[in-house]
């Protein structure tokens, strides 16, 4: 199966979007640390998750020194009409690597580290 692109969703705990779409005091902290969440998650996975595979059998592996391509995506509700802050962060599964060339992210072990059970 070949991928083009991964998708992450980032939302909070259902209480805390509830305070969140109830209370206008707290909204724009709720936003905030929302925020910092995604960043944070976003450079652990460029330091510590993503590698780009190459070579006979995919023997090579090396974090992109470029970083992450992405697109990010915010919604303030869901598909039913009712209020769920919640981000969509598009990920695609190319990166440049040290020598110019592009290479294919590693998903299977991007999905490993990052998929919450």
């Amino acid at each position: 199966m070949t991928v083009t692109g991964v998708d992450f969703v980032f939302r909070p705990q259902p209480t805390v979007y509830l305070l969140w779409a109830l209370g206008e005091e707290t909204r724009r902290g709720i936003e905030d640390a929302h925020e910092r969440t995604i960043e944070r998650v976003l450079e652990w996975i460029e330091d510590a998750v993503a590698v780009i595979r190459y070579g006979k059998d995919d023997i090579y592996r090396v974090r992109p020194p470029g970083g992450l391509v992405a697109a990010r995506f915010r919604h303030y509700e869901a598909r039913s009409g009712m209020p769920l802050l919640h981000d969509h962060l598009l990920l695609s599964v190319k990166g440049q690597r040290l020598d110019g060339k592009w290479g294919s992210i590693h998903t299977l072990a991007l999905h490993e580290k990052t998929v919450a059970t």
